[in-house]
């Protein structure tokens, strides 16, 4: 904690007294829609292993085995490097650099949109760990700097924000064939899962064939996004899922709640609560539920008085226009099946550019199989999709 504001305060001072000269040197321009560099030197192995002092990198799976939960801290000269596999045009991928190496692959928590514009995939990114936290999000490895004063338990580690430490940590290399993503196994997906943090496939970029679509859907809307929404406050978490107990599923119900497209940016958010297609969704989560969003916050029986007072004159309206007042683009984790029945959740943002395109129909009645190419992650011991581009071409149909 101390190192990292130490480096923020550093790194105010430099944005106080640098002139335009400097901060222009200091940040190169990119040029890759003409092949090259305009401005900028790549950084080399051999250079960067010189000027820092250290003789090796370190593989990213060696990385992975000194984590202990909680996050592990970095106090040594560690370095790792890999390929970028990851671009965040599309929107889908937000605030997260993923590189990978010929063990395994890193998400490197980089606070900062349009990260495409300064990194293309297949380029190499060196890393310097040093002061850095190796920590996980539901089980997802993630590397980024010690959690400060803002963070919840959620994250073991946060976001580098401040260019200056961005530059202190992450080095450009050259841009070389992209990796190809690799066709993985069921087989190999178990696998995964069953290692844990330590799973060979985290964050790598794969293809997944002969996927059906699974008639099952996970979201988790807060229906007022600006007060608190953690696991703590189950008045202000509404579920869209199918219930983990067989003897709480009602049988012919629809568990995609009625949501055909990949996402739900704001609009289409209104849409659907307006449709009256979740109006038997229950607000609450855990062992906590208090009864469906056509109802008040204060028809709630058990909601304290300090929660009313919280919603202030909300708690007169329902659930249902709270959220439509307050509505936002969300994520939506549509379930598909491996051939043997294993389950992967392809996640998509509500903020990305086809939060709202719908799936094919023949994906939705199963005529067609269906292969996927992503991101694959874990959260809580289940794998998890996301999808690095469109679905004109992420998404194939066979």
């Amino acid at each position: 904690m101390l190192m990292k504001k130490t480096l923020i305060i550093i790194a105010a001072l430099f944005s106080l007294v640098a002139c335009k000269s400097l901060k222009e040197e200091w940040q190169p321009v990119f040029n890759f829609s003409k092949g090259s560099y305009e401005g900028f030197t790549p950084y080399t192995e051999s250079y960067l292993k010189l000027h820092y002092g250290f003789k090796e990198f370190t593989t990213i799976a060696d990385f992975k085995k000194m984590y202990k939960p909680g996050g592990t801290y970095i106090y040594d000269d560690i370095w790792i490097k890999g390929q970028v596999i990851s671009e965040d045009r599309s929107g889908n991928i937000y605030k997260d650099l993923y590189i990978q190496d010929e063990t395994g692959a890193m998400d490197v928590k980089i606070g900062k949109g349009s990260l495409y514009s300064e990194f293309v995939p297949g380029q190499w990114v060196y890393v310097n760990c040093r002061d850095m936290l190796l920590g996980a999000y539901h089980g997802q490895p993630q590397l980024g700097l010690d959690p400060d004063d803002t963070s919840t338990n959620e994250y073991e580690s946060s976001y580098m924000d401040l260019q200056a430490i961005i530059q202190e940590h992450v080095f450009k290399g050259a841009v070389e064939e992209p990796i190809k993503p690799y066709e993985v196994s069921e087989a190999e997906v178990a696998e995964s899962v069953n290692g844990g943090f330590n799973g060979k496939l985290w964050n790598r970029l794969v293809t997944i064939k002969n996927l059906t679509y699974g008639d099952e859907i996970f979201a988790l809307l807060y229906p007022n996004p600006s007060l608190d929404h953690k696991s703590g406050n189950p008045e202000n978490r509404l579920f869209l899922s199918k219930p983990d107990k067989a003897a709480d599923v009602i049988a012919g119900f629809d568990y995609t709640w009625g949501i055909d497209t990949w996402a739900m940016s704001k609009a289409k958010t209104i849409e659907y609560i307006s449709s009256g297609v979740w109006d038997t969704a229950v607000v609450g989560s855990g062992s906590t539920r208090y009864g469906p969003i056509t109802q008040r916050p204060i028809d709630f029986q058990g909601l304290p008085e300090s929660v009313l007072q919280n919603f202030g004159p909300d708690a007169e309206l329902s659930y249902k226009e709270i959220m439509i007042k307050y509505a936002q683009g969300n994520y939506v984790s549509h379930y598909f099946k491996m051939s043997g029945g294993t389950i992967v959740q392809v996640r998509t943002s509500g903020f990305s550019r086809f939060s709202d395109e719908k799936l094919d129909s023949r994906i939705l009645d199963k005529s067609a199989k269906v292969t996927i190419t992503g991101i694959l992650a874990v959260y809580d011991g289940s794998a998890q999709f996301t999808l690095i581009d469109e679905p004109s071409k992420s998404v194939k149909l066979d």
